[in-house]
């Protein structure tokens, strides 16, 4: 396994689940704020220039979510024992690429890069970024994680901004059940030895 990345909420996704399933591999940081993501050598791998893309020994993958279900359904780690709970694993897996990584991310965006600010777009995204912890606490008053008893790749492909939350600008004051869960994941072996990859270059 290649992967190929930068120190970002999906290239992390990815490799939180290449350390829970201790699959081997070697990294290739491809530094996005220099824009080598759109130099002609990359864009041969991933001409939409973007991270992170895994490399499985055959093809070239794309998209951290379709990433972390294609690795699971290759190493059988991180899906459901049930498999009528596979459709509902799926749609958290699309959840969280069409609802909460674009709002959570333009909260990023006009928090912190936009060059000119827009205070209505922030209040909006935001707005939006705490429905969003509100849903995902009712989901989890009843259960361990977001799936049931078994920890899953909906579960890490949710974690990521919420663990950002106060550099967002979030709270997660009223929200038990939901920061129950963080913690949890957050302690995880797996999850430690991800954050410490990065290390000092950790941007979220």
């Amino acid at each position: 396994m290649k992967l190929y990345g930068f120190d970002t909420i999906n290239t992390f996704k990815v490799l939180v689940f290449l350390l829970e399933a201790k699959v081997e591999f070697k990294y290739f940081p491809i530094n996005i704020r220099t824009g080598e993501q759109h130099g002609p050598e990359f864009l041969a791998i991933n001409s939409a220039g973007k991270v992170p893309v895994l490399f499985d020994g055959k093809r070239h993958q794309t998209e951290s979510n379709s990433i972390l279900l294609s690795l699971a359904q290759k190493t059988g780690w991180g899906l459901l024992d049930d498999p009528n709970m596979h459709d509902q694993l799926v749609a958290w897996l699309f959840y969280q690429a069409s609802t909460q990584g674009p709002h959570f991310g333009q909260v990023e965006h006009w928090s912190r890069f936009a060059e000119i600010p827009n205070p209505e777009a922030l209040a909006r995204h935001r707005g939006v970024a705490n429905q969003i912890i509100k849903y995902l606490d009712d989901q989890l008053s009843n259960k361990k994680y977001l799936c049931g008893d078994a920890y899953s790749i909906a579960d890490i492909a949710l974690f990521p901004w919420l663990h950002i939350y106060e550099h967002l600008g979030l709270s997660l004051e009223k929200a038990e059940h939901l920061t129950r869960w963080l913690g949890g994941i957050r302690n995880r072996p797996a999850t430690v030895k991800a954050r410490a990859f990065f290390g000092d270059h950790l941007t979220f």
